[in-house]
C-alpha cells in the first residue's frame, strides 16, 4: 500500500479532521504498512482523559480497513474489571462474519460463552486468525482490564511477535493497578512503543477552534480555550457549548466570544461526571475547586472538618482519575476547564461562603496575603475589615511583580471600603498610582474625580489630590492644579503637605516655568528635612537637579542625585525611587556618558519589566530610544520607541511622549523617511499648540528640523525662533542637535530672535562650574557657527570626534568643510568631509551622508552612500513601512485602523501585510503576535 492511499484515506476521515498529531499518525500508519507485509508489533497510545487516545485508535481502524488489514475494536468499561476475558476478544470473535473465514475460532463456541476454552486456547485461536489474514487488535482504555486478562494479553503479545499481529492498546497512565503498571513496563522491554499524547500545541488549537466554529478563532475564544490546556476533549466541548448558548459572534471573518463564563454544557457534563464518585470524593472535589489553585492536603482536610488521613482514598482516586495533580507537595487540578466547571456547578451563595472560609483558614495559618487575595476577592463583602487590610498588603507586594493584578486588588478593596471610612481616601490614592503604573489612565482618572465628588475629609481629598498629581497622562497643568488645590486645603498632616510641595516643585520643573520654580523646589527641600519624608526629599532632590541642570551645572546636578543612591535602596518602593533613576540616566546622557546611561536603562527595563510596571518601563523605553539616538544607532533608536503600543510613542500628553516624538523625527531626518516626519510633524503640532513651555520648545525643534530639510528657511526660523528659550527644564541630549540647528538657521536668515536664543544657549553650557567637556565643544561650535570662525570650527570638530555622540562629531566637521571652502582651504575642507561622510555613512545615516556626497562631488571627490543589502527572509528582511505595519497588527489593529493610522489604501496595507507574512514564514495574526511578544522578551532579556 502506498503514502498516496493513505492520503486519501485521511481526507475522507471524519469531519474535522485530526490536529496536532501529525507524528503520531505516522507512526500508526507506518505500524499498519508493517503489518499489511507480515509484520506485526504492540503500540501503546498513553494520555490523559480527554487528550485524544480513542480518536487515534479509531484512525488505526480506518487505516487498517484502507489497507486491506481485519481491523478489531474492543473498549474495556471499568465494570468489566470483575470479569476475566471480557474484553479480549469478543468483537473479534463475535464478528459476523468471522474474519478470514476462522472455523477454529468458531468451533470454539464463543457464541456459547464458553469462556474456559479461550482461557486455555487463546494462544491457538489469535494465531491461527492472524494466520489466515493479518489482524490489528486495537483495545482502548486497557487500564480497566481485570488482571487475568491482562496477564494473557501480555503473555500473547509477547509471544506472538513474529505473527502478522498488531495490537494497539490505549491506556491513562497511572489510572490502572499494579498489574497494569507491570505489564505495560513488560510490553515496552519487550519493543512496545509507546505514542504519549501530549497537549495540544497552540497551533492546533486554533485549528480545531476553526473547525468547530468554521472561522478563524479572536483572542477572546482562545484565550477560554486556553483553560482547557490542550486537551482536545475539554476544548471541543467548550467550544461547541459557546455556539449552543449563542455566544459566538462572526466579525470580519473571525469567531468572537463574548462574556467569560463557561458555558452550562461544561457544568452539566461535569456534574454528571462527578455523580459516579463516592460521596467524600465528590466532597473533595467540589471544596477543592473553591480553593485557590494550588493548594495543600492540610487546608483540604480543614475544610471538609476531617483529619488528612481519612482523605487518602479519595485524593488517590482523582488523582488516578487526572482531575486532580500532585505537585511539589500541593494539589491542583489538571485543567482549569474542569475546576471552573466544577465550581459554577456549586450555588453561588455557598461557593462565596465556602472562599470565605477557606481564606480565614489560610490567613489563620500565616498565608501571605497575595496567595488569600483570590478568595477574598470573590467572597467579601463591604465593610469586611479584614479582607481590606489583606487586599491592601497584596496589592502593595504584587506591585513589585505585576501593577495591574496589584490594582485590580486594591479596586476590590476600595469596593469594600465604606465611603465615609478614614482609609478611603488613601485607598483611592493607591489605586490610582497602581492604575498609573499599569497605563490604565482612563480608569486612574474616572476613579479619582468620582471620589473627589464624594470626599469628605480634607486628608481624603489631599491623599486623592497628590495621586492625580502624579498621574503619568494628562497636561503638566492639571498636576499642577492638584497640588496647589491641595495646599490650600486646612489642616493638612505634615507630611502630606511636604509632598505636595516636592510634587509641585517637580512638576514645576518639568512644566519648563524657570521664573517660579527654583523658590518652590527650594521650599519643598526644607519642609522635606522638616518632616523626614523620604519621598518627598527624593522628588524635591529631582526637582532641584533638573534646575540644576538647566543652568548649566548638570555635574552638580549629578552630585545632588548621587546623593540620593543610599535613601533610594534603603527605604521602601515608591514612584518617586524610579524617577530618581531615569532623571539620573538622562543627565549622564546630556553630559555625553552614554555607556553609563545606557547600563541604567537596561537596568530600569529589566526592573520594571519583572515588576509589570508599564507606565516606567515606557520612560525607560523613551530614554533607550534617546540614548541610542544620541550614540547614532539610529535603527535600534528607532526600534526602541516603536516598540511601544503606537498610541503612546508620540503622545505629548503622556510620560515622555514627546521625547518619543523628538527621537523618531530626528530618526527620520538622518535617514531619509518623510512619512515618518510628517507623522511627527503632525504630532508636534499638536504639542507646540497645548504643550507647557517644555513640550513647545521639543515640538519646535521637530517643526524647525522639518522645514529645514524643505529648505524652507523663514519657516525654521518661525519655530526656532519662538517665544521658549533653547534651554529649558528638563533638559535631554536633543537639546543639543536642536542648538547647532538653530545657529545655522540664524546664519542663513539672519533672524535676531533665533541668533539670541543660541547666545543664551552658548552662555548656559558655558555657566557650568566644573565644566561639561561635551559643552564645552558645542558652545564652541555654535559659536563658531554664528561667527562663520573656521578656526573655531576646526577646533569643535577635533574635541567632538572623540565624543560619545558621533552625528554631532559628524555635523561639526561637515560645518568645518563648508567653511573650509568658503576660505578656500580646499584640501582641508576635504579632509573634514571625508570624515562627516564616512561618520554619517557608519551611523547609516543616509540623508546627512549623501548632502556631504554632493559637497564632496562639487570639490572633485565622488562618494557614493552604499544601501546595505537587504535579505529576502526574516526580521532584517521588512522594509521600514512593513515594520511599522507589523507592529501595528501585532497590537491588534485591523486593516482598516492600519491604514487610516499611516495614511495608506486598505489595498496597500493587505499587500505589506501578505507580504510580512511571507517573509516571517507565518500565516496568521496569532503567529505574528507571538512573534512580536517573543522578540520584545528577547531584547529585553
Amino acid at each position: 500500500m502506498t503514502d498516496e492511499v493513505f492520503a486519501s484515506s485521511e481526507r475522507r476521515a471524519a469531519n474535522p479532521p485530526i490536529r496536532g498529531r501529525s507524528s503520531e499518525l505516522r507512526r500508526i500508519r507506518d505500524a499498519v504498512l508493517a503489518l499489511a507485509h507480515g509484520r506485526g508489533g504492540v503500540l501503546i497510545i498513553e494520555g490523559s482523559v480527554g487528550i485524544g487516545k480513542t480518536r487515534l485508535l479509531n484512525e488505526g481502524m480506518a487505516l487498517s480497513a484502507q489497507a486491506g488489514v481485519r481491523a478489531v475494536f474492543r473498549r474495556v468499561f471499568e465494570k468489566q474489571q470483575t470479569v476475566p476475558f471480557a474484553p479480549s476478544y469478543v468483537e473479534l470473535l463475535h464478528a459476523d462474519p468471522p474474519p478470514g473465514g476462522l472455523d477454529p475460532l468458531s468451533r470454539l463456541g464463543i457464541r456459547d460463552v464458553m469462556h474456559h476454552q479461550l482461557t486455555e486456547h487463546p494462544r491457538g485461536a489469535v494465531l491461527t486468525a492472524s494466520e489466515q489474514h493479518p489482524v490489528a487488535i486495537h483495545i482502548d482504555d486497557l487500564h480497566f482490564a481485570d488482571n487475568a486478562t491482562l496477564m494473557a494479553l501480555q503473555s500473547l503479545a509477547l509471544e506472538l511477535t513474529d505473527s502478522p499481529l498488531l495490537w494497539v492498546f490505549t491506556v491513562i497512565p497511572n489510572a490502572g493497578n499494579l498489574a497494569v503498571y507491570e505489564t505495560v513496563t513488560r510490553l515496552v522491554a519487550a519493543g512496545a512503543e509507546v505514542l504519549r499524547l501530549n497537549a495540544l500545541s497552540t497551533r492546533a488549537v486554533a485549528d480545531i477552534a476553526r473547525d468547530v466554529l468554521r472561522a478563524n478563532a479572536d483572542n477572546s475564544v482562545l484565550m477560554l480555550a486556553d483553560q482547557a490546556h490542550g486537551n482536545p476533549f475539554l476544548l471541543i466541548e467548550l467550544l461547541q457549548g459557546l455556539s449552543e448558548e449563542g455566544r459566538i459572534q462572526l466579525a470580519d471573518g473571525r469567531a468572537i466570544a463574548t462574556g467569560d463564563a463557561l458555558p452550562q454544557r461544561l457544568s452539566t457534563s461535569m456534574r454528571l461526571r462527578l455523580e459516579r464518585f463516592p460521596e467524600i470524593t465528590r466532597r473533595l472535589l467540589q471544596v477543592a475547586s473553591v480553593l485557590p489553585e494550588r493548594f495543600t492536603a492540610g487546608l483540604l482536610a480543614a475544610m471538609l472538618e476531617r483529619s488528612p488521613a481519612s482523605l487518602i482514598p479519595a485524593v488517590e482516586e482523582v488523582v488516578r482519575a487526572e482531575l486532580l495533580a500532585d505537585e511539589d507537595g500541593q494539589l491542583r487540578f489538571c485543567e482549569d476547564l474542569r475546576r471552573e466547571a466544577i465550581r459554577q456547578s456549586l450555588p453561588g451563595s455557598l461557593r462565596r461562603a465556602l472562599e470565605r472560609q477557606s481564606a480565614t483558614i489560610m490567613l489563620d495559618a500565616g498565608a501571605a496575603p497575595q496567595d488569600v487575595a483570590t478568595q477574598l476577592v470573590r467572597s467579601a463583602d463591604i465593610g469586611d475589615a479584614p479582607a481590606i487590610a489583606t487586599l491592601r498588603d497584596a496589592a502593595q507586594i504584587l506591585a513589585d511583580s505585576d501593577a495591574g493584578a496589584a490594582a485590580d486588588l486594591s479596586k476590590r478593596a476600595l469596593d469594600l471600603t465604606h465611603v465615609r471610612d478614614p482609609q478611603h481616601g488613601q485607598i483611592v490614592a493607591e489605586t490610582v498610582v497602581l492604575l498609573n503604573r499599569a497605563l490604565r489612565y482612563d480608569e486612574a482618572q474616572q476613579l479619582a474625580d468620582e471620589a473627589l465628588s464624594n470626599a469628605v475629609s480634607a486628608e481624603q481629598e489631599a491623599d486623592i489630590r497628590l495621586s492625580l498629581s502624579t498621574l503619568a497622562r494628562g497636561t503638566i497643568e492639571k498636576r499642577i492644579e492638584q497640588n496647589r488645590s491641595a495646599l490650600l486645603l486646612p489642616q493638612l498632616d505634615e507630611r502630606i503637605t511636604a509632598r505636595h510641595q516636592a510634587w509641585l516643585a517637580y512638576n514645576l520643573m518639568v512644566n519648563g516655568q524657570l521664573g517660579q520654580d527654583r523658590k518652590t523646589a527650594a521650599e519643598a527641600e526644607a519642609a522635606a528635612a522638616n518632616t523626614d519624608d523620604v519621598e518627598a526629599r527624593i522628588v524635591s532632590e529631582i526637582a532641584l537637579a533638573g534646575l540644576d541642570c538647566a543652568d548649566g551645572n548638570c555635574q552638580k546636578a549629578l552630585a545632588r542625585l548621587e546623593t540620593l543612591d543610599a535613601l533610594v535602596r534603603t527605604s521602601k518602593f515608591t514612584p518617586a525611587h524610579q524617577l530618581a533613576e531615569i532623571h539620573s540616566a538622562n543627565i549622564l546622557a546630556v553630559v555625553g556618558r552614554l555607556d553609563e546611561a545606557a547600563a541604567m536603562i537596561t537596568k530600569g527595563i529589566q526592573i520594571s519589566r519583572n515588576m509589570g510596571n508599564n507606565m516606567a518601563f515606557q520612560i525607560w523605553t523613551h530614554h533607550e530610544g534617546m540614548v541610542h539616538l544620541a550614540a547614532g544607532t539610529l535603527s535600534a533608536a528607532r526600534s526602541a520607541v516603536e516598540s511601544l503600543p503606537a498610541a503612546d510613542r508620540m503622545r505629548w500628553t503622556s510620560v515622555n511622549g514627546v521625547l518619543g516624538m523628538s527621537t523618531l523625527a530626528k530618526v527620520a531626518a538622518h535617514t531619509g523617511d518623510r512619512m515618518l516626519l510628517k507623522d511627527a510633524s503632525i504630532a508636534a503640532r499638536d504639542a507646540y499648540a497645548g504643550g507647557s513651555p517644555a513640550v513647545r520648545r521639543t515640538a519646535a525643534g521637530v517643526l524647525g528640523l522639518a522645514a529645514w530639510l524643505r529648505e524652507d528657511m523663514k519657516g525654521a526660523a518661525r519655530w526656532l525662533g519662538a517665544d521658549t528659550r533653547l534651554i529649558v527644564t528638563p533638559v535631554f541630549p536633543v537639546v543639543l542637535d536642536d542648538l547647532l540647528l538653530s545657529a545655522r538657521v540664524a546664519v542663513a536668515t539672519g533672524e535676531g530672535n533665533v541668533r539670541e536664543r543660541v547666545l543664551q544657549a552658548i552662555d548656559v553650557l558655558q555657566h557650568g562650574k566644573p565644566g561639561v567637556t561635551l559643552f564645552t565643544a558645542v558652545a564652541q561650535l555654535a559659536g563658531g557657527i554664528l561667527a562663520q570662525d573656521v578656526d573655531a570650527l576646526t577646533a569643535a570638530s577635533q574635541s567632538l570626534r572623540s565624543s560619545s555622540r558621533p552625528l554631532l562629531g559628524a555635523s561639526a566637521a561637515e560645518d568645518a568643510g563648508r567653511e573650509l571652502i568658503r576660505s578656500d582651504y580646499h584640501t582641508d575642507a576635504i579632509d573634514q568631509l571625508n570624515m562627516a561622510f564616512d561618520v554619517y555613512a557608519d551611523c547609516m545615516a543616509v540623508t546627512d551622508a549623501r548632502r556631504v556626497g554632493r559637497i564632496l562631488r562639487s570639490q572633485g571627490i565622488e562618494r557614493r552612500t552604499v544601501t546595505p543589502h537587504r535579505p529576502k527572509n526574516g526580521w532584517d528582511s521588512l522594509t521600514d513601512r512593513e515594520l511599522r505595519v507589523l507592529h501595528l497588527v501585532a497590537e491588534g489593529a485591523t486593516n482598516a485602523t492600519v491604514a487610516r493610522e499611516l495614511h495608506l489604501s486598505a489595498h496597500t496595507v493587505k499587500t505589506h501585510v501578505r507580504n510580512v507574512y511571507a517573509k516571517l514564514g507565518i500565516d496568521s495574526r496569532l503567529q505574528l503576535r507571538r512573534l512580536v511578544q517573543g522578540l520584545d522578551e528577547t531584547r529585553r532579556m
